[in-house]
C-alpha cells in the first residue's frame, strides 16, 4: 500500500509559475519564505496553495480533474481559514466565469475538503506529525494525492526548545549530551514525507536580523541572517549567516539532506502603494498588463533559486483579500 501510495502521488504534475522568465516550482521543491511579522509571509501561502488544490481547468473553462490535497501545519495558529476561503472563492469564479454560484460554491467545498490543517503545539508533535503522516494518509484520505505541505512557521516553537536544551546542558550535562536535536527530528521526518510523495514543501521563517539591504527601482529589498541552525541551503549558494550543525544532529540526516529550490525573502510593507500591473495569479482571472483597481499594501521582495544566478526582486500588492499582484522580476 505505502510504494502503491508513492507511486500514486508521483503521477499527478505540479508547477506553480511565480514569475516570467524564472524557473516555476514542482514537485519535490522545498521553498523558503523568510521575512518580519506582518511581511506577507501567510498571505504568499494561500497563493501558493492555491495552485495545488484547485481544480485544474481545461481550454474549454471547464474543470479537467481535482487538485491534489495539501498538508497545513499551522504552528503560528495564523491560518485564516475564512479568508482563505474567499480567496479561493474569488479564484473559482474568476477560472470558471460561466459557472453559476451554485456550481462555484460545489468546487469551493471540493477544494477545501482537499486541505488538511494540523495544529502542533511543539517541535516534538511536529516531527511525530510528520513521522506519522503516511499512515494519515492512507486511512484518512487514501484516494488523494498529497502534493503541497507547508510549514507556518518553522521557526515558532525552535527558540522555546533552544532555551531548554541549553538550560539542560548547564544543569543535567549527562541528560543533555545523550539527547538528539528536535529539529533535526524534524527535518529528518520531513526528508522521509519528501521522498516519499514528493509534494511542493513550503517552510515559513522568521526574519529576526536583517544583514543585507539591496535598493532597486521596487524599494529596498532585505536578506536576513538564519537563525535556525542546520537548517536547509541553497544548492551551490552560500547561504547568508548559515551556521554550523550541531554535534547532536544525528548523522544519518546528513545522507538526505534536504535542499532549498528557492529562497524567497520579504521586506516590511509599505501602506498606500499605488496598484501593481502583473499577475501571480491565473492568466483567466487577469490578463498581463491589466491595471489593478485600488490600493493597498506594497511587498518587496527577492527571490533566490538554485537553478538562477543572482537574487532577483519582485513587488506584490495585498489589498483586502484581493488576489496578490506582482511586478516582473529583473534579470
Amino acid at each position: 500500500m505505502r510504494l502503491l501510495t508513492a507511486v500514486r502521488c508521483h503521477t499527478n504534475p505540479i508547477t506553480i509559475s511565480l514569475f516570467d522568465n524564472h524557473p516555476p516550482i514542482g514537485r519535490g521543491d522545498v521553498v523558503e519564505i523568510q521575512g518580519p511579522a506582518s511581511s506577507g509571509k501567510t498571505h504568499f501561502l494561500y497563493q501558493l496553495l492555491l495552485s495545488c488544490i484547485l481544480p485544474r481547468a481545461e481550454s474549454s473553462g471547464t474543470p479537467a480533474h481535482q487538485g491534489t490535497s495539501a498538508i497545513i501545519y499551522d504552528l503560528d495558529f495564523s491560518f485564516a481559514i475564512l479568508r482563505f476561503r474567499r480567496i479561493l472563492a474569488k479564484r473559482i469564479s474568476c477560472l470558471f466565469p460561466m459557472f453559476g454560484a451554485t456550481e462555484h460554491a460545489e468546487l469551493v467545498q471540493a477544494s477545501l475538503r482537499r486541505l488538511h490543517i494540523f495544529r502542533p503545539r511543539s517541535q516534538s508533535q511536529l516531527a511525530a506529525s510528520l513521522k506519522y503522516l503516511p499512515s494519515y494518509h492512507v486511512t484518512r484520505m487514501p484516494e488523494n494525492e498529497i502534493g503541497f505541505l507547508a510549514i507556518d512557521s518553522i521557526s515558532t516553537y525552535y527558540w522555546p526548545e533552544r532555551l531548554r536544551e541549553e538550560q539542560m546542558h548547564h544543569f543535567a550535562p549527562e541528560r543533555a549530551r545523550n539527547r538528539s536535536d528536535i529539529l533535526c527530528s524534524v527535518l529528518a521526518a520531513l526528508g522521509d514525507v519528501i521522498q516519499l510523495y514528493s509534494p511542493v514543501v513550503v517552510l515559513t521563517n522568521w526574519g529576526l536580523h536583517a544583514v543585507a539591504q539591496v535598493h532597486h527601482p521596487h524599494g529596498p529589498a532585505v536578506l536576513y541572517k538564519q537563525h535556525l541552525r542546520h537548517f536547509p541551503m541553497l544548492h551551490n549558494v552560500s547561504s547568508i549567516g548559515t551556521r554550523a550543525i550541531p554535534e547532536n544532529c544525528d548523522s544519518t540526516i546528513l545522507s538526505r539532506s534536504i535542499v532549498l529550490a528557492h529562497h524567497i525573502s520579504l521586506s516590511c510593507p509599505t501602506t498606500c502603494l499605488p496598484s501593481a500591473r502583473g499577475s501571480l495569479v491565473s492568466r483567466q482571472a487577469f490578463q498581463d498588463g491589466e491595471e489593478i483597481e485600488g490600493r493597498g499594501c506594497g511587498v518587496v521582495g527577492q527571490i533566490t533559486s538554485s537553478s538562477v544566478q543572482g537574487n532577483r526582486p519582485f513587488q506584490f500588492l495585498i489589498s483586502g483579500d484581493a488576489l496578490t499582484q506582482k511586478l516582473q522580476t529583473e534579470s
